[in-house]
């Protein structure tokens, strides 16, 4: 689990950046890259909001000392782990290996459980909202590696539960094998989610169509050519064996037409929210009116993202189990060879494409620091402290001399209004305070003549 990391002005540079981009001109701006010029095509802002439901999503997730996203994770987990140890049989007694294994892993997860519950409580004590910022980002990173000790050593016993799920020397018995596919989809999707965590949320950078479309095409390349080939491959597949026709199928078989239905219901639903998101964000991002029900609507994006990629995690860890098990599905893979080869190539492709991604970005982030000649320590540009911030002047438009005679926010691109209280920076150029707020929290330059802020303010 990530902690939260702290700027030199002791905020949270991750929730900074989110709050810049919730006015629409920050879009194009980036902590790292303090030359991007803002899009004057954007004429209308929003005010900054400090009760947006990103906002309260980090705070709560603060109170959960960082595990908010791993949450519904930890109870689906736990949940199937239970099942599997109350359907113990005679036969597969608490002594079998696959139950050891499994109490092991219980008790990592409610361990985690109740660290969470007991900061979750001492957080939301008054002696608690009395701290600093920078106490109880203390105590974050003290939950934190308390949490990280179990997380670390719960490896263990999930290293062992992956061996055992998907040994062929478990008895010819059936009195185990509900035990073993719990326990096999709560290790195979702990591996799943090391590879690939969940994402806390961000508003999305702006892009280009011409970008947004080449994204897009490779999506509906890898989406279209895995619905093609298993839609081609399940049309002929008539066997009982190879349809769900009740629990026990789950864990004694593999309904391989049936877990290849739900993907392609799966992937044709995540290609279609692709789609939909490309549509509504370039409509946004050309609209002058009504940015702030994009915020709400990315709510919504982001809800059914996160909701998607857990159904896409355990999908990934039954199938698994139907078609790296030795045991499992021998009569499906009998009537329906082309179909198991068709599913076992897409599996091990979702499965290793993570393997391959990330050490690809890794190396792709090793060189280009490499041929930086300036370290990212060495930030000609930083962001502006809030004090600093704070302390710009503010002024009445039209009350005094303005010897740039400005007529709008050069960061928003609205006209200022009489009397209209404005931030004037050092350099004499006039914003409006929430504009500048956002801008001076990336660089510490002005937007129109790139003059450097001092520190201080006179």
């Amino acid at each position: 689990m990530s902690t939260a990391t702290t700027d030199s002005s002791g905020s949270n540079p991750g929730l900074n950046r989110i709050l810049s981009q919730l006015s629409p001109d920050y879009r194009n701006s980036s902590v790292g890259d303090t030359e991007s010029r803002v899009n004057p095509s954007s004429t209308n802002r929003i005010p900054t909001n400090d009760n947006t439901w990103i906002n309260k999503f980090y705070s709560l997730d603060r109170l959960f000392s960082g595990s908010l996203l791993h949450f519904l994770y930890r109870i689906i987990d736990i949940t199937l782990l239970l099942v599997g140890l109350m359907s113990t049989k005679p036969k597969c007694n608490l002594s079998n290996h696959l139950a050891v294994t499994a109490i092991c892993l219980l008790i990592f997860y409610f361990a985690d459980l109740i660290i969470i519950a007991l900061f979750f409580i001492r957080n939301m004590t008054q002696r608690n909202s009395n701290l600093t910022e920078e106490q109880k980002l203390e105590q974050l990173r003290r939950a934190s590696l308390v949490r990280g000790f179990f997380i670390f050593f719960k490896i263990v016993p999930v290293c062992f539960g992956t061996g055992y799920s998907f040994s062929s020397s478990l008895p010819d018995s059936n009195d185990c094998e509900l035990m073993r596919f719990c326990l096999g989809v709560v290790c195979l999707s702990t591996w799943l989610i090391i590879l690939i965590p969940p994402t806390k949320p961000e508003l999305p950078i702006r892009r280009s169509f011409l970008v947004e479309c080449f994204i897009l095409l490779f999506v509906l390349i890898i989406n279209c050519t895995y619905i093609g080939t298993v839609a081609n491959a399940i049309s002929n597949v008539q066997n009982s064996s190879c349809i769900y026709n009740n629990a026990e199928d789950l864990y004694l078989g593999a309904p391989l037409k049936s877990y290849a239905f739900v993907g392609l219901l799966l992937f044709a639903c995540t290609t279609s929210i692709h789609i939909i998101n490309l549509i509504i964000n370039q409509i946004y991002f050309r609209l002058n009116r009504q940015r702030q029900f994009y915020v709400y609507y990315y709510g919504l994006q982001y809800f059914l993202n996160y909701s998607g990629a857990i159904i896409v995690i355990y999908y990934f860890s039954i199938g698994g189990l139907f078609l790296f098990q030795p045991r499992s599905g021998q009569t499906c893979r009998q009537y329906a060879p082309d179909l198991y080869r068709i599913l076992l190539i897409w599996e091990w492709i979702r499965i290793l494409s993570p393997l391959f991604v990330v050490p690809l970005l890794m190396i792709l982030c090793c060189l280009g620091g490499w041929r930086s000649a300036t370290p990212m320590a060495m930030n000609p540009n930083p962001p502006a402290t809030q004090e600093t911030i704070d302390s710009v002047p503010i002024v009445l438009f039209g009350q005094g001399p303005d010897q740039f005679n400005q007529t709008d926010c050069a960061i928003c691109r609205t006209d200022f209004e009489s009397n209209e209280e404005l931030k004037k920076l050092q350099c004499g150029h006039l914003f409006h305070p929430e504009c500048v707020a956002n801008w001076l929290r990336i660089t510490r330059i002005c937007p129109i003549c790139r003059q450097h802020m001092s520190l201080t303010n006179p």
